[in-house]
């Protein structure tokens, strides 16, 4: 079992932390489930308002404790995965299958598109139609004309 880093809490499993995020926001969720037979006033409503941030608050800190855990491991899995792919390139192996695991390694090679960003798009719309204004104006309408989603979520700011 994998053991997790969090600040103010020491060394917890994995599991452990899973149903502590899970109370918390089983705890959250039953304070603001609403009574319709008894409607809470307004007093009770910011009372259990401030429960609901100091829960939200604590969780949003556990959540940042194991994401940036998440992205050391994902940077010492790309550098091991870096030198297994350049050891399985260098020797031209194509597959190596793993004892352990029963399961197989393959070195696979694909072929992506790139990102079109306004650069991009510039670059090879003026190639295309043959002058930089008609691709300007083909950005600009596409920019002006983009759907656009509206997201809206809760952000903490430290002092």
């Amino acid at each position: 079992m994998s053991q997790l880093q969090i600040e103010r809490r020491g060394s917890v499993s994995l599991s452990e932390a899973n149903t502590t995020i899970t109370q918390a926001v089983a705890n959250a969720q039953t304070t603001a489930i609403i009574d319709t037979a008894n409607p809470i006033t307004e007093q009770q409503e910011l009372q259990n308002l401030r429960q609901i941030i100091a829960t939200w608050r604590e969780i949003e800190t556990e959540v940042s404790a194991l994401n940036a855990e998440l992205r050391e491991k994902r940077k010492r899995m790309k550098a091991l995965e870096e030198m297994v792919l350049r050891i399985m390139k260098k020797y031209n192996i194509g597959a190596l299958d793993l004892k352990g695991s029963g399961g197989r390694l393959l070195y696979r090679r694909q072929t992506t598109k790139t990102a079109l960003n306004p650069k991009v798009l510039t670059g090879l719309l003026a190639t295309h139609l043959k002058s930089e204004t008609a691709a300007a104006e083909a950005i600009k309408f596409i920019g002006d004309n983009r759907e656009s989603r509206i997201r809206e979520s809760l952000l903490y700011e430290k002092n």
